[in-house]
């Protein structure tokens, strides 16, 4: 049965609701709207004593009949608000009864099931042997992929990745067994095996991963590794640094800052030595300061004296000049103005003396002569013709050489100058023609052994000019020497003829 008033369900045989106390079977008084939506309890309902009551005051007030109107109309005010009072009451007691019906219809749905959520399962306990030997080949497994990341390479042995897996201590597993790395560097494969507690190859307790399964086993065996690290962090990071270790480390530092303090006291001592030799560097260059002047000084001095050397040569050279005339020779007298060999000989040529020249022979005139004009005629024998100019001595002159068109040893048709200077030969023309030669002039004519050239060399100052047969053919720029005497000269293969010979100064 469902109470009328609140909804609730309940067994058939209750005279009363379990829940708000309201009688069972019996009609309930409506309940207005209003008071519905206001959501307050309707005002308690009359009982049935009262109800009486009422009534009999009412049939007492029309059965008067005393006839006092006032009275009347004062009973019969309080009767119509008593049937007023009661029509109300009435009526909010139908409107909660039906408020409540419909609640009762509108009963909220249970609220869902809780999920009951599974425990966690707890992770296997792993002992501390395993733990260790697990940690141990998780380190060495990430030091073989740094140091293949490096070198592109695997490595030959755990010592080719650090020098601290020599220790015993790291390639030990959790039951004092050397671990074993085998490799395949060639296929780019290695396995890393512990033995295990039984210490034997091959049993179901060994650990075993390959390069191949190395990322599985490293997350299978993830917590364990990392146990490992943080309770031995040392040795976990000597295991995995690729190059030396710790130890190593810190006697390369040591090292390095005795080589940093050995080079800052070579750099000291080199500094000192430095200042000193700068020291010693600017003593010497203020001696050689002095030294230099004192050799200024006297170069001015030697250049004073040399000044007034040429001074007094000149002026000796001008009087020379002054007192000297011209020089001519036709040979009809002999050599008697020639400083000659006796290979020089004079003879005969129709109605003209002629000069034989072979070797070489000086005319005995003022060495003072620095400028003159030379005119003579010569005729080529045999090879070639040659007259010096400016000769110092037998070993320093001017050579000149005048080439047939039968020449053999020289340039035909050509003058060649030579420069000879204590015996040696200056600015060779490196010609297999000419060796020694400083200059071959080719001439516009030939030279024929049967015919006399007419010569004539002018020389003043550094210019020297030859002409033949009235052509100026060269003209010579040289500073070798600036004065000296003139000579004619034919070596052992040359023979030459000399006539009508004149020299005179150039003012």
């Amino acid at each position: 049965m469902q109470c009328p008033h609140c909804g609730f369900e309940q067994g058939a045989e209750r005279p009363v609701c379990a829940k708000c106390g309201t009688k069972l079977g019996e009609p309930q008084p409506e309940v207005s709207v209003k008071e519905a939506a206001s959501g307050q309890p309707p005002p308690a309902s009359p009982s049935k004593d009262e109800e009486d009551k009422i009534l009999r005051e009412l049939k007492e007030a029309l059965s008067d009949e005393s006839g006092q109107t006032w009275r009347s109309l004062f009973r019969l005010r309080w009767m119509w608000l008593g049937l007023a009072l009661l029509l109300c009451l009435l009526a909010f007691g139908s409107v909660r009864h039906f408020l409540l019906k419909r609640r009762a219809v509108s009963v909220p749905p249970p609220p869902p099931p809780k999920v009951v959520e599974p425990m966690p399962i707890s992770p296997p306990v792993v002992d501390e042997a395993t733990r260790n030997t697990v940690g141990k080949m998780a380190a060495i497994l990430e030091a073989i992929q740094k140091y293949e990341e490096n070198k592109k390479t695997l490595p030959l042995s755990l010592l080719s990745i650090n020098k601290g897996y020599a220790e015993p201590e790291s390639l030990r597993d959790g039951w004092g067994q050397n671990l074993l790395y085998l490799v395949d560097v060639a296929n780019k494969n290695f396995i890393l095996q512990s033995l295990g507690p039984d210490g034997r190859r091959g049993t179901a307790d060994d650990l075993t991963v390959s390069s191949e399964d190395r990322e599985t086993w490293l997350k299978d065996h993830e917590q364990s590794a990392n146990e490992w690290r943080l309770a031995s962090p040392n040795l976990y990071s000597q295991m995995v640094s690729v190059g030396p270790t710790v130890e190593e480390l810190k006697k390369l530092e040591m090292a390095r800052k005795s080589e940093a303090l050995e080079k800052k006291r070579r750099e000291e001592a080199l500094q000192a030595e430095q200042r000193k030799k700068e020291a010693e560097l600017r003593r010497q260059e203020a001696a050689q300061q002095d030294e230099e002047k004192r050799k200024q000084a006297e170069a001015r001095k030697r250049e004073e004296d040399l000044r007034q050397a040429k001074l007094r040569e000149e002026a000796q050279r001008q009087q020379a000049l002054r007192q000297a005339s011209v020089i001519s020779d036709n040979f009809s007298g002999g050599l008697t103005q020639w400083d000659a060999l006796s290979t020089w000989e004079v003879g005969k040529e129709k109605d003209f003396s002629v000069l034989r020249v072979q070797g070489l022979g000086f005319l005995k005139m003022n060495p003072a002569w620095d400028d003159y004009k030379i005119e003579f005629d010569i005729r080529v024998n045999k090879e070639s013709a040659g007259w010096v100019l400016r000769a110092q001595n037998s070993s320093s002159f001017y050579l000149v050489k005048l080439g047939s068109e039968k020449a053999k040893a020289v340039p035909k048709n050509a003058l060649i100058k030579y420069i000879f200077s204590e015996g040696k030969y200056l600015n060779s023309l490196k010609r297999e023609d000419a060796p020694g030669a400083a200059g071959v002039v080719p001439l516009p004519f030939k030279v024929r052994n049967k015919d006399y050239s007419h010569v004539i060399i002018s020389l003043k100052g550094p210019n020297i000019t030859h002409s033949i047969n009235g052509v100026q053919v060269d003209s010579w720029t040289d500073n070798t020497f600036e004065r000296g005497r003139f000579g004619f000269n034919a070596s052992i293969i040359e023979l030459a003829s000399i006539r009508n010979f004149s020299l005179e100064p150039l003012k």
